[in-house]
């Protein structure tokens, strides 16, 4: 045997592991290269986190595309159970995240596809003539809305698109009415009943205390009608309006297909469903049709003709009239063919106007009286001016030219007369101006509404005004050298004698502060007439009858000794 250590030992060893082993090592390195993969996906919490999410969302897109409904069936309880569950904990929030979302999403599509389809049907209804389309616009002006919503309502009157029947808290679908066709999915059935049952149980909840049942939800193009027991929801969607009595019928068939399940589950088949709401759809004996719409439709069709053409075919007429008398009047005065003259009749303001010009008034007006008998309702207006002959113009301009000179010469005595009334005023009024700017005129503003007002005996009861206001009076009894009196007043509480002494002492106290401001004492009378002319209610502001008012003199009264 050769040894190992020898290079060519080594080989023939490598050889031999090769043969050996070789299927052995090939099946290792692949465990260790999955290993690695596994360890790589899986190695700690967050690769496992998301290998195990990726996987997951693989396997529910295979099982929505393949599987659908198994699908459906198998998360239906679960999505009700957490939905409830949040409903029941959260309602407010719930009520706040889906309503905007959801409700503005279903509001959305909804509204355009009915937008979508009255545009059309407006379309097609605008191209019709027949009575019927007469009789759509009456009826969408009666009620206020379009042609295509009244005729949409008409078409779709009671028809039931599709009824379900499912299990309420969990949702599962259990029959649908019509059934879909073999090889066709259900659409969104599945998820409608699931949304249903949860809408149910949340107005159930919600109104549990008011012992409310949700009985009807609008969906914009229709109405989808709940009728609910224990176990079972019987939900019928609508389009357009369902009149009373086929509602009625359509209640107590809803009613019987939740007995019927209640009594045997089994026997509550689509077929059975179908059977219900088909009898109770049956549409009763068809009426004859009455000609009195269309009868009383032309009637008023014809009114509206005769009505709209009864003016112009008047107008028309009294028009005829008019020209005819106005031609041959006219041919009577062949005299005003060489002027420019026509007649306008003017309908709107009801008038027969004669324009234009003539030589004389006598012949436009014999124009105008032919004419009046036929103009009649209308009156009869002139707009005519007369042209006169060269000689008479000149006439007219010499006699204007005379009444304007003495019109001119009329003007002007009248406005030397005004300017000596106005020269007469201006005087009066600056001898006025003058003896109201006089000083014994301002004097005898003054003492009218000036007056000094004690508080106890001769004691000032505002000494700052009262020695401004006299400042004042003393400067105008300076300037105008007129006398004054100065008068003293009490009230009529105490005695006769004390009052008497207070008013002397008040105007003897006034008197003095004159003399100070420079008032000869020679012009000043003083006066006290005690308790006589109060200004006060003896019972209440007595005070106000302390006071020391001013009087002028008469003429020559300072003279007298």
């Amino acid at each position: 045997m050769s040894d190992m250590s020898t290079p060519g030992g080594a080989e023939a060893f490598e050889k031999i592991k090769s043969l050996l082993l070789g299927d052995v090592s090939r099946r290792l390195e692949e465990t260790a290269q999955r290993v690695e993969k596994l360890d790589d996906r899986v190695g700690d919490e967050k690769k496992m986190s998301v290998s195990t999410g990726d996987a997951l969302i693989d396997a529910f897109r295979r099982a929505e595309e393949k599987h659908p409904r198994d699908l459906s069936n198998a998360m239906a309880p679960s999505v009700v159970s957490i939905i409830r569950s949040e409903i029941k904990n959260s309602k407010d929030m719930m009520v706040e995240a889906l309503y905007p979302i959801m409700g503005r999403l279903v509001t959305s599509a909804v509204a355009g596809a009915f937008r979508d389809l009255v545009e059309s049907l407006n379309a097609r209804i605008d191209a019709l003539v027949s009575a019927n389309s007469w009789r759509l616009r009456l009826r969408a002006m009666a009620t206020g809305r379009s042609m295509a919503e009244v005729a949409l309502a008409e078409a779709e009157s009671g028809r039931l698109k599709r009824a379900l029947l499912l299990e309420r808290g969990s949702g599962r679908l259990l029959a649908i009415w019509p059934e879909a066709e073999e090889g066709v999915e259900g659409g969104n059935a599945d998820l409608e009943s699931g949304m249903i049952a949860a809408i149910t149980e949340f107005a159930t909840n919600v109104y549990a205390d008011k012992g409310g049942e949700l009985r009807m939800l609008d969906i914009g193009s229709g109405k989808v009608f709940l009728r609910a027991s224990p176990r079972v929801i019987v939900a019928g969607e609508f389009g357009g309006e369902l009149s009373g009595q086929r509602g009625k019928r359509l209640d107590e068939a809803f009613l019987s297909i939740v007995e019927l399940h209640e009594k045997e589950e089994d026997a509550c088949t689509p077929a059975a469903i179908g059977g219900l709401l088909s009898d109770a759809l049956a549409e009763g004996p068809a009426k004859p049709k009455s000609k009195t719409p269309v009868l009383i439709f032309g009637a008023a069709l014809a009114g509206l003709v005769v009505w709209f053409s009864w003016e112009p075919v008047l107008h028309a007429y009294r028009e005829w009239r008019i020209r005819g008398a106005y031609e041959e009047a006219m041919a009577s005065h062949p005299a005003l063919a060489q002027y420019p003259l026509r007649l306008d009749i003017e309908h709107k303001d009801g008038r027969v106007v004669l324009r234009g010009l003539a030589a004389n008034d006598a012949e436009p007006q014999a124009i105008l009286e032919s004419v009046t008998r036929f103009a009649e309702p209308y009156r009869v207006e002139r707009e005519v001016q007369i042209v006169a002959l060269a000689s008479q113009t000149q006439q007219d301009l010499r006699a204007g030219e005379t009444r304007a000179a003495a019109t001119l010469q009329e003007a002007q005595a009248q406005i030397e007369a005004l300017r000596g009334e106005l020269k007469e005023t201006r005087a009066a009024l600056d001898r006025l101006a003058g003896e109201h700017d006089a000083p014994r005129a301002k004097l005898q503003r003054f003492v009218e509404n000036f007056a000094v007002f004690f508080s106890e005996s001769d004691t000032l009861l505002d000494p700052a005004a009262t020695a401004a206001r006299l400042d004042e009076l003393a400067s105008l009894l300076k300037a105008s050298d007129s006398g004054l009196r100065v008068v003293g007043y009490a009230d009529d509480v105490g005695a006769t004698v004390s009052s008497r002494s207070a008013s002397r002492k008040r105007a003897d106290k006034i008197v003095a502060m004159l003399v100070e401001r420079g008032v000869p004492r020679n012009r000043l009378a003083l006066v006290s007439r005690s308790t006589l002319n109060p200004i006060a209610d003896s019972t209440l502001d007595t005070i106000r009858s302390r006071r020391v008012s001013f009087e002028l003199p008469y003429a020559g009264e300072f003279d007298v000794r």
